[in-house]
């Protein structure tokens, strides 16, 4: 859970969350190893597929993110405290400053290349303290309602701990179609694929039916125990 947890952090840092529903597939490279990344997100859900293994559903109003343990047909909800306690963990242990985001400058560099077909620039920027290289599509269509809707989801409770983490919209000059970062001696790198506006069912967020949670809560516990003889 720790690395689903680190995963989601990463993502934070350089995700695209929108008000509408989106169809968005990427690319995260870590130490070789690539893992494609499919987010879909409706209103202030948002489910992250990482392969075929894992799921993860973000409730952004009740800070509830579920995960969807595929092979083993299983589910895991973890609670927005949890989450909060976890992503400090991860802070403390990334010795992040916690900058304000406002004063983040993007300083070009000068260097273009075009990726997945579009003419992007590179920025660079070293955000509590993490060096951080972004390449940049100014030309990307309807990038800004996108980007600018970059942190409504972040208004509720299971995403407010990763806002400190996180470029402010306004600051990017056009979509972030590749982003690389250094995190615990780890190179990080997020590629777009591409991004899509399209209608996003509801049942891409409910758990499946047959699906066991793991460590429910205990049933007979406080709220539910039996009234003692003499007790009104």
């Amino acid at each position: 859970m720790n690395r689903t947890i680190f995963a989601i952090a990463s993502l934070a840092c350089f995700s695209l969350i929108a008000r509408a529903d989106y169809l968005i597939k990427e690319r995260f490279e870590n130490s070789g190893a690539v893992q494609q990344i499919t987010l879909r997100i409706k209103d202030t859900k948002i489910r992250m597929d990482a392969g075929e293994q894992t799921s993860a559903l973000i409730d952004s109003q009740t800070g509830v993110t579920t995960l969807l343990l595929h092979p083993n047909k299983a589910f895991l909800k973890i609670s927005p405290e949890e989450v909060k306690e976890r992503t400090k963990a991860l802070k403390e242990m990334l010795g992040q400053k916690l900058e304000n985001p406002a004063d983040v400058q993007l300083r070009p560099t000068g260097k273009q290349e075009k990726i997945n077909g579009f003419d992007t620039e590179e920025y660079t920027t070293n955000f509590n303290g993490i060096e951080m290289s972004i390449s940049i599509a100014k030309q990307y269509p309807n990038y800004q309602k996108i980007v600018e809707a970059l942190y409504r989801l972040q208004n509720g409770p299971a995403l407010e701990t990763f806002r400190s983490m996180s470029i402010p919209p306004e600051k990017y000059p056009g979509l972030p179609i590749r982003t690389t970062q250094t995190l615990m001696g780890q190179k990080l790198t997020l590629t777009l694929d591409s991004a899509q506006e399209t209608d996003v069912p509801d049942a891409d967020f409910a758990i499946p039916a047959d699906y066991k949670e793991l460590n429910p809560p205990a049933v007979g516990g406080p709220e539910n125990a039996p009234t003692q003889k003499g007790q009104h």
